[in-house]
């Protein structure tokens, strides 16, 4: 099951007391929602009485990240611990039934319904109720589904923030560091965990004065505002205040227009690794800062200390935010013994408008980050660069292509262009007369002699140009047989069908033809496969095997379109190199390890087969039609009439076209329905001009090759950012799939998949010289 991007909102409107009216929307990242839902949870004010007497027990155990205050212990640390987890199990436990309350259920499934577990989830709680927003709600029972699903508190009310002045001149993420009041409190190691950060430009402000920290806000543009000290949340708690050095202390409204301006200069994240932060982290949401990190509660030093150790770790090393801060509270989780409940302490507080950044977003805006030293390289070492890349390409594919590695890939990739390619009108030169399950209920199967013979009379009536029997007749099958031998030896336009024999398959040993048929009016059956089950070419001669019991040199399709060109005057001509003339079109054969192929059986004189739409290419009647006299006589003259079987019998002959993988389950064409596609190539190539599918030769195939490879070294040697090259590079492999395509319908079949290959590793290959390469 693939990984999806989903964002999940739970508008909370109301309270515990009254009741709260609860509006969903889900949804993939950055689009519309796909739901909107509805409902109501009840009244429930025990779980705030809950929630105080959990806070109380735990705010008792003391060695937070607060300022010192008196605290009383009423028992033993012990206890005041097991105390302290039965509360927590008690509110975990409300929380639930109150989330499973009847109303809200039909909302809770559709959660259930959506949401994959393999998803990527942000679930966003957007309320203006500071008890709801205080909850611990990563205790909801649905959230063990989901390891990768993470929340965040919200407001009702937001607006996406102005980003005026964003620095792109930097491939290091700009991080401001205060470091507060650390009476009674240890953060040395916060210090050395952040001095630590891969691909960081820090900047430390230990416990600094206010006018160094609005001095700096108004300096530099920040990526990331950390803090670690004392802070605290007021009473009412929709305020705080930091503690920025032993004597001093400051609220966002402080430094109210500071923040404003690092917002509108780029900042994305605020971090405070402090007590209490709920108050602050309301106050940063009005100064308008995207994200931030805050813990909801008191916070010993180890938890701090932790979280930050992990969640930095995830989120450098390529998590999003929200995973790394799941995967940060996971481990917190295994200091239950020690310190109850430290999972529920971080929390993520969101401005819905704004998507939360990787890592990557903020080391890799660079200009010229794609390749850090090429800025020092001179424009001709960058292109001299770029071409070894090239030719090592274009040379690497080739190599892989002539040993057959992308012989699969290449047959698939055709089958889709063929797919794609305009829809052509039918075949008015031909005519279907269909053996069905219906014919066959009706006149029995094998069909005898007599109904054959009465088929071939009724076209001959009628004025056929050609009759093609894709039906075996080895033997009399009476009643009739008389009846049909007098057709086989006397009617003219008709050809009937035998079956060579295969010298790699002893037990294949072939199908006689009609005893009284002559030779001139003999085609064989068989067809090429190539090694996935799929007809592409057409095999139109072959030099039968002297012992052979189908001794004639015509397949059936060629058997069938020569003798209904040869009435219009027109016959074969032999040309150099093997090439056939005949109308207005040139046949010629393919060979051995031509074009996509490796190794491939070119015995006989095969050709690409150019087919036309299978849906209604050519008018079809059922026999039982044609001997009703149902069948108008102008759909009949003047054509090439094939008679065959449709009906899918257990030894038909079903085969698997470019066609097939369009359908599901892949739908096989009748034998019949093949002999007609490659008639039809024929005629409508001599007559029509009709193009030929042909494989270029490998000098071009090669030049494609190296053409391809150039194009994508020149993206890498002109792109300045990543995003840029991976755009070029979808762009022209989009335009370079269009040509092929385009040269397909025209006739060409040039090597799509290699090249496009090609122009990737060319890329990439440019890239990496690019960045190691010395000045």
């Amino acid at each position: 099951m693939s990984t999806r991007q989903r964002l999940v909102v739970l508008n909370l409107d109301g309270n515990l007391t009254k009741g709260v009216r609860a509006a969903l929307e889900i949804g993939p990242e950055s689009e519309r929602p796909e739901l909107e839902l509805q409902a109501f949870l009840p009244p429930q004010t025990e779980i705030a009485a809950c929630y105080d007497r959990w806070q109380s027990i735990y705010r008792s155990l003391g060695e937070f990240r607060i300022r010192p205050i008196e605290i009383t212990l009423s028992g033993s640390r012990a206890e005041m611990l097991s105390k302290c987890r039965l509360l927590a199990a008690e509110l975990s436990q409300q929380i639930n039934i109150w989330l499973n309350s009847e109303s809200f259920r039909e909302l809770k499934e559709t959660l259930l319904e959506r949401l994959n577990t393999s998803d990527t989830i942000r679930f966003l709680i957007q309320t203006d109720d500071i008890i709801l927003r205080r909850l611990p709600w990563c205790c909801w029972d649905i959230f063990k589904r989901y390891p990768d699903a993470e929340i965040a508190a919200s407001a009702t009310t937001y607006k996406k923030p102005q980003v005026v002045n964003r620095n792109f001149a930097s491939d290091r993420a700009n991080i401001l560091a205060i470091f507060g009041d650390s009476q009674k409190i240890n953060v040395k190691k916060d210090f050395r965990i952040m001095a630590k950060l891969p691909s960081a430009k820090i900047s430390f402000l230990i416990e600094p004065k206010r006018r160094e920290i609005q001095e700096k806000l108004w300096g530099k543009n920040w990526d990331i505002i950390f803090f670690a000290g004392h802070s605290s949340t007021d009473s009412d708690g929709r305020s705080g205040k930091f503690y920025i050095n032993q004597s001093e202390s400051l609220t966002v409204e402080d430094l109210q227009e500071g923040f404003r301006l690092a917002v509108s200069n780029g900042l994305q994240l605020a971090i405070i690794n402090s007590c209490d932060g709920l108050g602050i982290a309301r106050q940063l949401e009005g100064a308008g800062i995207p994200q931030t990190i805050v813990m909801r509660e008191p916070v010993p030093d180890r938890v701090a200390q932790d979280f930050l150790k992990y969640f930095l770790a995830s989120f450098c090393s390529g998590n999003s935010l929200y995973v790394a801060v799941r995967r940060a509270r996971q481990k917190l989780a295994e200091l239950e013994s020690e310190i109850p409940c430290a999972d529920w302490l971080p929390v993520i507080c969101q401005n819905p408008a704004v998507s939360p950044p990787t890592w990557q977003d903020l080391i890799g805006r660079s200009q010229l980050a794609i390749y850090r030293n090429s800025a020092s390289l001179s424009g001709r070492r960058r292109w001299q660069i770029g071409l070894l890349a090239m030719a090592i390409s274009a040379v690497s594919v080739a190599g892989i292509r002539a040993l057959g590695w992308l012989q699969i890939w290449e047959l698939q990739t055709f089958d889709r262009l063929m797919r794609l390619r305009p829809a052509e009108s039918s075949d008015a030169r031909l005519l279907l007369v269909e053996v069905t399950e219906t014919d066959i209920e009706k006149y029995g199967f094998p069909l005898s002699d007599a109904v054959l013979a009465a088929a071939v009379a009724k076209l001959a009536q009628h004025g056929a140009q050609t009759i093609a029997l894709d039906i075996f007749r080895p033997r009399p099958l009476e009643p009739g047989y008389a009846a049909l031998a007098a057709r086989f030896q006397g009617d003219r336009n008709l050809i009937g069908l035998c079956s060579a024999k295969e010298s790699n398959k002893p037990n294949k040993c072939g199908i006689k033809p009609p005893p009284a048929l002559p030779k001139e009016r003999l085609g064989f059956s068989d067809v090429v496969v190539d090694s996935d089950g799929i007809i592409r070419r057409h095999l139109l001669f072959m030099q039968p095997h002297s012992s052979d019991r189908c001794a004639t040199d015509y397949s059936l399709s060629a058997r069938a379109a020569l003798h209904y060109l040869a009435a219009k005057g027109i016959k074969p001509q032999s040309l150099p190199g093997d090439k056939m003339g005949l109308g207005k079109a040139i046949f010629a054969p393919i060979h051995d390890s031509t074009g996509a192929y490796h190794k491939l059986d070119d015995r006989g004189f095969q050709i690409i087969l150019n087919y036309r739409s299978p849906q209604n290419f050519i008018q079809q009647v059922r026999l039982a039609e044609l001997l009703a006299e149902k069948v108008n006589p102008n759909s009949i003259a003047n054509r090439i009439v094939f008679i065959g079987v449709t009906a899918p019998l257990a030894n038909s002959d079903y085969f698997l076209t470019p066609y097939s993988a369009g359908e599901l389950p892949y739908r096989k064409m009748p034998g019949v329905l093949i002999q007609a596609q490659m008639s039809s190539q024929i005629i409508g190539a001599a007559l029509d001009g009709r193009v030929l599918l042909q494989i270029v030769p490998i000098w071009q195939e090669m030049l494609w090759i190296a053409g391809a490879a150039a194009v994508g070294s020149a993206i890498a040697i002109v792109s300045r950012r990543r995003l840029q090259a991976v755009l070029g590079a979808i762009v022209c492999g989009g335009i370079w799939g269009g040509i092929c395509w385009f040269l397909l319908i025209r006739g060409w079949w040039v090597p799509l998949v290699p090249s496009v290959l090609a122009m990737l590793a060319a890329g990439l290959m440019a890239i990496v010289f690019l960045t190691f390469s010395p000045p």
